[in-house]
């Protein structure tokens, strides 16, 4: 079978757009590097967020300080899991009819205890400019307990 782009080889008058070349309304403007993204705007007072994510796919969460963070100019927050509310994960705790575990949402929000895989989310920051943000991560201590971590499905499977 054969496809091709012309309408009349298909046998078919339906299609006006393929084989045609459009009219593209905003070409010059990004060919020239004039048109406006989402990333371009600035608005007055706007902070920019960052994430610190586990570099280990299985840790334990010893310690977090983000004072260093704080202290530098610019940084106006530091949130962790300890600014969440901490659910307990127990079946008395969850709502009626609830399908979910909240703790379990929680956890992948920001890990508050361990993290469960290699980029978890571990601490936020909010600063007045991107680049003052991502500056801003590396002055996040986080002091880690390496775990193993499972990599086979069978291996997860067995018995503690």
């Amino acid at each position: 079978m054969t496809i091709t782009a012309d309408p009349k080889t298909n046998g078919s008058d339906d299609y006006t757009v393929i084989g045609t070349r459009p009219i593209r309304h905003d070409g010059v403007e990004k060919v020239t590097g004039q048109a406006r993204y989402g990333e371009d705007v600035n608005l007055p007072g706007m902070l920019f967020g960052k994430i610190l994510r586990s570099p280990h796919a299985h840790a334990k969460i010893k310690k977090i300080d983000p004072s260093r963070a704080l202290a530098l100019p610019g940084v106006e927050a530091v949130v962790t899991s300890t600014e969440l509310i901490q659910t307990s994960g127990k079946a008395v705790d969850l709502g009626e009819g609830a399908m979910i575990n909240p703790k379990f949402l929680s956890n992948n929000i920001l890990a508050a205890d361990k993290a469960l895989y290699k980029g978890h989310a571990i601490a936020g920051i909010a600063a007045i400019s991107s680049h003052l943000a991502e500056a801003a991560l590396d002055l996040i201590d986080v002091e880690y307990e390496i775990l193993p971590a499972v990599l086979d499905a069978k291996e997860a499977m067995k018995d503690a």
